[in-house]
């Protein structure tokens, strides 16, 4: 890895992080609420919905960037393309973020609207670079064909999914209104409302889809498991995409294709972390199996959400599906909380496996490595556990604090350790 993409990535994730610091203050609920800043800068409750869309863009942006970067790195990659990618990339994030949230939250007006818009075009210009290049006719003759041919998807698929978003959000103000999906879970949806549904599903699905990619290739797939595993992903993704963008046509049918998707991947992820987790027990062939999968926290951090990720989010969403009759004749608010939680429990196991990801690409080593393992390991582990008390509860029961304090006290060690990440002394070094 060059210095300059060692550079990119602590900078992205630097930003990404600062953002999170910044605004977390201006959450409703979050433990920062008492210092008033959202009523310093006169939020009020009209805005809240456009506020979050801007909120989710302006996240979400810097994470895709992160992974074009990995992408980039871990690839054979024709210079010409890459050159282009990284910079429009680059300027594509920091545009999205500065223009969306100093518009969503200073009010610094519809100029700041449109730095917005220039930053996700560009970011859309680095992408169809990106799925350009990435094209397998192109690849060269490694013996890894399928693996560019579901990249190739993979960015082909999102940017299809960033037109449908794109094209819903022209009509923003001109008799269609932002709204926030968990708000209307029991009522008749419009075209525009069904495609932004869809977008927002895809996008979080395509994401997770680059990451498992992604750690594919750091665990170095390869045999059997490859032969096996990137046939899932492919299918998994060619069924995925479509069925959720069918949402806005057949969205009763489309849920039940999007199930069968979703099952065709996890067979995949499971495949890649049951590897990976073998080729950190062979490397270590003078330890005990448990011993060798501990060692390395960054390494079987990323492994283990592969599979976690079903206990969280997998099984709590099948036993809602099977439920739904049930769940739809009791309180609303209930299934309200339930669907918040449910979808950003998978964004941020998403971004745990992105981070440990970063800091295993970069290197680190020693008792930083260590330090940053657990602490995104355990902390991330602690509060998607909790996380499914808070959203199991029953309902109209005000959750237990102990649930409260589980919940923070992990999301609290997983900020430290990127915190140890971010400043901790050989990456620094390496950066400067």
């Amino acid at each position: 890895m060059g210095n300059s993409t060692k550079t990119l990535l602590w900078f992205v994730t630097a930003w990404t992080a600062l953002l999170v610091v910044l605004l977390s203050p201006l959450s409703a609920t979050g433990p920062l609420t008492g210092l008033g800043l959202a009523q310093r800068l006169g939020l009020d409750e009209a805005g809240r919905v456009g506020r979050i869309v801007m909120l989710y863009h302006s996240l979400s942006i810097p994470f895709v960037a992160a992974l074009v970067y990995l992408i980039l790195d871990f690839l054979p990659f024709d210079g010409r393309y890459s050159h282009s990618i990284q910079p429009a990339i680059t300027a594509g994030y920091l545009l999205t973020s500065i223009g969306g949230l100093s518009f969503a939250y200073l009010r610094a007006g519809w100029i700041a609207h449109g730095v917005f818009l220039v930053g996700l075009s560009l970011t859309f210009y680095a992408g169809t670079l990106l799925w350009w290049g990435l094209s397998p006719w192109r690849a060269p003759a490694d013996g890894r064909r399928l693996e560019r041919w579901a990249f190739w998807l993979m960015a082909l698929c999102t940017l299809i999914s960033a037109i449908i978003g794109g094209a819903t959000g022209a009509f923003f103000g001109h008799g269609f209104q932002a709204f926030l999906a968990e708000d209307v879970l029991r009522t008749e949806r419009n075209l525009g409302q069904r495609a932004i549904i869809a977008h927002l599903h895809i996008m979080l699905a395509l994401i997770d889809v680059a990451l498992l990619l992604l750690v594919a290739r750091r665990v170095g797939l390869n045999g059997r498991a490859y032969r096996i595993a990137m046939p899932f992903i492919i299918i998994g993704t060619i069924i995925i995409a479509p069925a959720t963008w069918s949402v806005m046509v057949i969205e009763k049918i489309a849920h039940k294709i999007i199930n069968v998707g979703a099952f065709v991947l996890l067979a995949g992820a499971a495949i890649v972390a049951l590897y990976g987790m073998n080729g950190l027990i062979r490397e270590r062939p003078g330890r005990s199996p448990l011993r060798a999968l501990l060692s390395d926290p960054v390494r079987f951090g990323m492994l283990f959400q592969l599979l976690f990720v079903n206990l969280v989010v997998t099984i709590p969403g099948i036993w809602v599906a099977f439920n739904l009759d049930t769940v739809r004749q009791g309180d609303w608010a209930w299934e309200r909380t339930f669907a918040v939680g449910h979808w950003h429990v998978l964004a941020t196991l998403s971004a745990v496996v992105g981070l440990l990801l970063i800091v295993d690409r970069l290197e680190v080593k020693g008792l930083l490595r260590q330090l940053v393992g657990w602490g995104v390991l355990t902390g991330s582990t602690v509060a998607f556990s909790a996380v499914q008390f808070y959203m199991f509860r029953q309902p109209g029961t005000v959750p237990a604090q102990a649930v409260i304090l589980a919940i923070d006290a992990g999301i609290g060690l997983f900020l430290l350790a990127l915190a140890a990440f971010l400043i901790g002394g050989k990456i620094v070094k390496e950066v400067k």
